[in-house]
């Protein structure tokens, strides 16, 4: 809900700031809101389907494919009815609507099985169901259900009472930790004040023993605490944190070295997708089609997305191996890329633009299939993707920046199309790479 309010009052400003430089600031806080509200839905998806993240999250998607269908045309028609600040209030009112879809989003609910995890195992396909026979006669079918309201009540005066049990040991148990902890930070504390010479070796501390006292006795309260001791606990926590982080890192290096390999295909996929959506109408005006019928080609690229992801969806329903269909498409990408200075009329254009938007939302599904298949630990989910983020969100920022500079330089789309298939093809080169080190992997567990 954040990110829908921030990309969207942001959005609407841009339509009132004439300074580049405040449009571009603006600009980038709206790329933060789009951050906020996609990242928490993408780690939802995955504790809702661990099991077909990559096929829900294909899914879900077709809106982004939508979006590349249908707000060029909006956008050129809201310019000519409503004019410059009136188009970015439309496109603010449509961002707002991530605020509804993050209201609609509830954390799992599991069935509570022990005191400790809350969840349950069980599969609901297993849960015992009683019907009635055609042959029991009326009679019986009530006797039938009165036993089980009987079991029924039964069953849920023991669930509130394990219930009840089980809350009054978690709360004991939270008590005694939190004592522990308090007396660990009091103890820590005074070590950093020892080493940062704020109290002396013969110091026999009977000064903290009051505060000790005070913390165990109402843990999680240092309202009491001298300022040097609140300054040591802050600085401890300071680096309890980044040492904590730096270990994590370490530990994700070490243990997800293939998933790190995924991050450059991430980065070039992303560059040339961002390239292509951000010049395929200015370079379609360059070579003579009229601005009305140029903004048509993203309309057309985006009919040809929905079909690349229909596809990507049967394909990951059958079981397909993805890796082979990201290289097939890959390399047809790529040569479409090679090949753009074939051909300048609408129509070249328009199988151009159609081909390579189905190319683009087939591979718009490699994050998600890297994030499942290369991770050796599910736990590192959420750190994978937040370096997936953080990939893609580089080849945003280089696409406009290098391509921009490249055509400042040349002066010809044409040619930047041209250099666009190489980070394709990049991609591609290194899906190979990966998918040969996953099979051997994979072999190696089996031996």
């Amino acid at each position: 809900m954040l990110g829908g309010v921030i990309s969207g009052v942001f959005l609407i400003a841009c339509g009132f700031i004439s300074n580049i430089t405040g449009l571009g600031f603006t600009l980038a806080i709206t790329g933060i809101g789009r951050c906020c509200a996609y990242l928490p839905i993408a780690l939802m998806m995955n504790q809702y389907f661990k099991e077909n993240y990559v096929l829900m999250n294909t899914i879900a998607s077709y809106g982004t494919t939508a979006g590349v269908m249908f707000l060029p045309v909006i956008t050129e028609r809201s310019l000519e009815a409503y004019g410059y600040s009136g188009v970015f209030m439309i496109l603010g009112a449509i961002m707002f609507h991530k605020v509804a879809g993050g209201a609609a989003i509830r954390k799992p609910i599991f069935i509570m099985k022990d005191n400790t995890t809350g969840q349950s195992d069980q599969d609901p396909s297993e849960v015992t169901r009683y019907e009635l026979s055609e042959d029991d006669d009326e009679e019986d079918g009530i006797e039938r259900g009165d036993q089980m309201t009987t079991l029924k009540d039964e069953s849920r005066n023991d669930t509130v009472q394990a219930l009840a049990e089980g809350r009054f040991d978690i709360k004991e148990n939270i008590e005694n930790n939190e004592t522990q902890n308090a007396a660990i930070e009091i103890n820590a504390i005074t070590m950093y004040e020892k080493d940062k010479g704020i109290l002396d070796d013969n110091d026999n501390f009977e000064e903290h023993v009051p505060f000790l006292k005070s913390a165990c006795d109402h843990p999680g309260e240092v309202g009491d605490l001298t300022d040097a001791t609140r300054s040591g606990q802050d600085d401890s926590e300071k680096y309890n944190f980044c040492s904590s982080f730096i270990s994590r890192c370490k530990l994700f290096i070490t243990k997800e070295a293939l998933f790190l390999m995924c991050l450059p295909a991430t980065y070039f996929r992303d560059y040339s997708f961002e390239a292509w959506l951000l010049y395929l109408v200015p370079h379609a005006e360059q070579l003579g089609i009229t601005p009305s019928r140029a903004v048509f080609l993203s309309s057309i690229g985006g009919i040809g997305g929905i079909i690349g992801r229909t596809i990507a969806v049967i394909l990951l329903v059958k079981k397909v191996h993805m890796f082979k269909i990201y290289i097939i498409v890959g390399c047809i990408a790529s040569l479409s890329f090679f090949f753009d200075f074939v051909g300048e009329s609408f129509i070249i254009r328009s199988v151009w633009a159609f081909l390579q938007g189905l190319c683009f939302f087939v591979l718009d599904t490699a994050d998600a299939t890297f994030l499942k298949l290369t991770l050796v630990d599910e736990s590192n989910f959420s750190f994978g993707l937040g370096l997936v983020m953080l990939m893609k969100g580089s080849g945003s920022i280089s696409a406009g920046l290098l391509t921009g500079a490249l055509f400042d330089v040349i002066q010809s789309y044409t040619i930047v199309f041209m250099m666009t298939g190489i980070p394709v093809l990049i991609f591609t080169i290194n899906v190979v790479v990966i998918s040969v080190l996953l099979n051997r992997r994979v072999k190696s567990k089996h031996v």
